[in-house]
């Protein structure tokens, strides 16, 4: 296919090629949407303290001194909440449900490496529970019908010599926040407001509606566990 739209490209001239580059610009500003960031919509019981660190620059994490997860047995995961920030785009009650059940599964598998996960109630008033709560805050969505011609048209682009690699303007992602109490007390021990968008890397999120968005989701899983139980290794 690159080689077909190369040829075609040279066929046309110079004229043509730069109008296949207007054409390019055109997708890009329709589909182009902002990228997540963090939020603060006020789901998180205090804010008081959360920083950037050396290793998640991008993220704002709070994790009480004193906190120790090696006290703790059991993680309670509330249901995920639905929290969208104020500028956040309106979804549906279905793709609403499946975002927040890919939510609840990313937290359930990540936490279960190191806890044992269950439900609200099925507790037992075990002493050593942690409490785990946690909102998706924003979302965007990729659409594949305009990343899939614009990185088709940039290979052509690439293939004549002209600037190409233009990466796909609507890669999706997702925003959460998420906080962990103490069982017994309630006191909040760690609390993380966190974000991803598409990579190149993961190329298959750029043509599923909100395969990004779970890959955030499985990402924001992955650092509360890091914060309740460094001692695993990354994964």
């Amino acid at each position: 296919m690159p080689h077909r739209i190369a040829a075609g490209l040279h066929r046309i001239g110079p004229a043509g090629r730069q109008a296949w580059a207007v054409a390019i610009v055109g997708l890009l500003a329709l589909g182009g949407c902002a990228g997540q960031g963090t939020t603060r919509t006020g789901f998180i019981s205090s804010y008081d303290g959360m920083q950037a660190t050396d290793e998640n620059s991008r993220d704002l994490i709070f994790v009480d001194p004193g906190f120790s997860g090696r006290r703790y047995r059991v993680v309670v995961l509330e249901p995920v909440a639905w929290n969208p920030a104020p500028d956040a785009p309106q979804r549906s009650p279905e793709d609403i449900a499946a975002l927040q059940e890919a939510f609840r599964k990313a937290l359930s598998d990540a936490l279960g490496k190191a806890f044992q996960v269950v439900e609200p109630g099925d507790e037992a008033g075990a002493a050593d529970a942690l409490r785990v709560r946690a909102a998706i805050t924003n979302t965007r969505k990729a659409n594949w019908w305009i990343n899939a011609p614009v990185q088709v048209a940039g290979i052509g682009l690439a293939a004549v010599g002209l600037p190409g690699g233009v990466p796909p303007p609507n890669p999706g992602g997702a925003s959460v926040e998420m906080e962990v109490l103490d069982g017994a007390t309630g006191r909040q021990l760690v609390a993380i407001a966190t974000y991803a968008n598409g990579m190149p890397w993961a190329r298959t999120g750029y043509f599923m509606r909100f395969g990004h968005a779970r890959r955030a989701f499985r990402k924001a899983a992955e650092l509360l566990r890091q914060q309740l139980a460094p001692e695993l290794p990354a994964t």
